[in-house]
């Protein structure tokens, strides 16, 4: 897995991008990396990108869905959100559950689909 993590802080932005095959620990990993400059830079918006990804092991069905792995890390209160090309479709957040997440979470197919809601007021 390559990740690159990039902060656009006039934007108060951060923006991950997945390459190759991604793990579960690699998410987890990547998150405890990110959550402290989320928090230190008063970054508010956030792209994750895993439009050149795919997850590995393969999962057939089943797994945490990567918001979850968001909300739990408790430091995205109040972010929003932005989820490009998640590597499995069968995570996609339900409408009924995504108001408890603690912050506002979208899935888009490309990249400035997703930057213009991120920037959206």
């Amino acid at each position: 897995m390559i990740r690159d993590i990039r902060i656009f802080p006039e934007a108060r932005r951060l923006e991950m991008k997945f390459m190759g095959g991604v793990s579960i620990q690699d998410r987890l990993d990547t998150l405890a990396l990110v959550a402290p400059l989320v928090a230190s830079q008063a970054l508010d918006r956030i792209l994750v990108n895993f439009s050149a990804a795919w997850h590995e092991p393969a999962l057939e069905k089943g797994g945490v869905p990567f918001e979850e792995t968001l909300r739990q890390t408790g430091e995205y209160a109040g972010c929003r959100i932005a989820l490009v090309s998640r590597p499995h479709h069968y995570a996609a957040p339900k409408h009924d559950g995504v108001s408890g997440l603690g912050f506002a979470f979208q899935c888009f197919s490309g990249r400035h689909a997703a930057l213009a809601w991120l920037d959206a007021p």
